[in-house]
């Protein structure tokens, strides 16, 4: 029987990447597979043709300890990442050996299936995000035997009360707003700072509650810049150094008056949707280049209150650095966890963190029907644009 097991990473990087993948490596050698690494997430997949054995070492590689040894001294991911949807595969994305002339886009599983039969691979482990996790799920679905490992540093995958790298993502955020302060405090101003765009703002609630922000911005509830530029000035008089700190999640939008009142253009499926794509949540003011959320707000304010506005993203910043304690233990837990799904052959299982349970596993089916979805009316108050202390991420008031 195989003891070829495939591996990827799909997605966004996270802190914690590099040191799940050595510790899955370590342990599946030591269980006796070979573990074969799939260059750029389902892209590895796609691009290989298997009637040009030549492609294989461009998509695969053998992984050895040896070889994954220091990776976790480094952020990002050693097999390189891609969010490609191989469901949905645009003609520019699509290999020559698979295109069909004409074809808007192309659903290219059956290529994937094709190549893991042909490779002799016994299964699958993914590591991966929201949108990674859900093809995965679909691939399991096809018969597949498949395993899979949450990162995110959003924590919105269903099924997992923690993924991988959101705990250093959250720390390294509190930490950068905390000397953004700084910055905002010795220049009298206001600073806005930027998260990354995601689905839902839960992560950015816990960052402002943390960090002690005086307004945050989501992308649930539509805001009034007028309103919230009224806040700011209040919130800079009641500090003695005369500055405020405002946090927004980049895909948050404002009203729909508001849009119209300040002439605000904005893109075809972009912040006027309710639930807008991720890589397109931007807008236009006039005069100005394509910005994100955290700049119009900015540049909002600055018009409003006809003072200088500091505006910084933190963005790629939250996915970078090294992985707290907390992503250390879960980048091994996930792993071994995942190493003895396999070892057991039980498929079609996503590795969690259950708080009732700690470490354990789901159906993975869990993770493909769309994202955790919290309770923004309990926990942000829309009013006031502040989160409620009741957020704290472990605790169970009911208890």
């Amino acid at each position: 029987m195989t003891k070829r097991v495939a591996i990827l990473t799909g997605g966004g990087d996270v802190p914690g990447l590099n040191t799940c993948l050595k510790s899955l490596v370590y342990r599946l050698v030591d269980l006796g597979y070979e573990p074969i690494g799939v260059r750029k997430g389902w892209e590895g997949l796609v691009e290989y043709n298997p009637r040009d054995p030549t492609t294989y070492s461009e998509h695969f590689i053998e992984l050895t300890k040896n070889m994954v040894r220091p990776i976790d001294r480094t952020p990002g991911s050693f097999l390189h990442s891609s969010r490609l949807d191989p469901r949905l595969v645009v003609p520019a994305m699509v290999p020559e050996h698979l295109r069909q002339p004409g074809s808007e886009s192309q659903d290219l599983t059956d290529h994937i299936q094709d190549v893991f039969k042909r490779l002799d691979f016994k299964a699958l482990i993914v590591i991966g995000d929201d949108d990674t996790l859900h093809y995965a799920a679909y691939l399991s679905q096809r018969g597949i035997p498949l395993i899979a490992i949450p990162k995110t540093i959003h924590n919105n995958i269903k099924g997992t009360d923690y993924t991988l790298g959101f705990s250093t993502s959250l720390a390294r955020g509190v930490a950068l707003i905390h000397e953004l302060r700084s910055l905002a405090a010795s220049r009298e101003q206001t600073v806005v700072i930027e998260t990354f765009a995601a689905r839902n703002g839960y992560s950015a609630l816990l960052m402002a509650l943390l960090s002690g922000a005086d307004r945050v911005i989501i992308p649930e509830i539509p805001y009034d810049p007028d309103k919230l530029a009224a806040m700011v000035q209040q919130d800079k008089r009641e500090t003695p150094a005369n500055y405020s700190v405002v946090l927004v999640c980049d895909g948050s939008r404002p009203t729909a008056e508001k849009i119209e009142k300040y002439k605000l253009i904005v893109p075809p499926g972009s912040i006027h949707d309710t639930q807008p794509p991720v890589q397109e949540q931007a807008a236009f003011l006039p005069g100005q280049v394509l910005a994100g959320s955290g700049m119009v707000v900015a540049e909002l304010l600055c018009h409003i209150s006809k003072e200088e506005v500091i505006h910084q993203p933190l963005t790629y910043l939250l996915r970078t650095g090294t992985p707290d304690g907390q992503d250390l233990l879960g980048a091994f837990n996930f792993a071994f966890t995942a190493a003895r799904l396999l070892h057991e052959e039980k498929y079609g299982r996503m590795a969690a963190f259950v708080q009732d349970q700690m470490w354990t596993h789901v159906d993975l089916g869990l993770a493909g029907q769309g994202i955790k979805e919290f309770d923004f009316d309990s926990w942000y108050d829309a009013e006031s644009y502040k989160p409620h202390l009741a957020l704290i991420w472990s605790v169970d008031e009911n208890n």
